[in-house]
């Protein structure tokens, strides 16, 4: 089995969550922030540690696969039309990296790459 089947990134609308004290801001690739557009996803990570920062992307689940569609279509609209896909198709944010964590600052793992990624628990 090839490496890269465990390494998938869907790169369509990746991002990274950054929690704060007070909240969550999600920002694109661009580094526009995305965060009306996925609110659940904002809402998700306020059960994050304040200080946390995640690379990773938002996907939509539907029958138990991943919809494309639906998450080009929610990332292309506007706010309203943004929210109303999520009541309807949630979306669920695939984490690939962690970037800061407030407790494992310093160790081995947060902003790693390859081998040593997700040794952080």
């Amino acid at each position: 089995m090839r490496n890269d089947q465990y390494n998938n990134h869907f790169r369509r609308n990746r991002m990274i969550m950054v929690r704060t004290e007070d909240t969550v801001t999600l920002y694109a690739r661009s580094g526009r922030v995305v965060t009306p557009y996925w609110m659940d996803l904002a809402l998700a990570g306020m059960a994050l540690r304040p200080g946390t920062v995640l690379d990773g992307e938002a996907v939509i689940w539907r029958d138990g696969r991943l919809d494309f569609a639906a998450a080009q279509s929610r990332a292309a609209s506007s706010v309203t039309p943004a929210r109303a896909l999520a009541a309807r198709h949630p979306a669920s944010y695939a984490v690939w990296d962690v970037l800061e964590h407030p407790v494992h600052r310093g160790r081995g793992g947060a902003g790693t790459r390859g081998s040593r990624r997700g040794t952080i628990r």
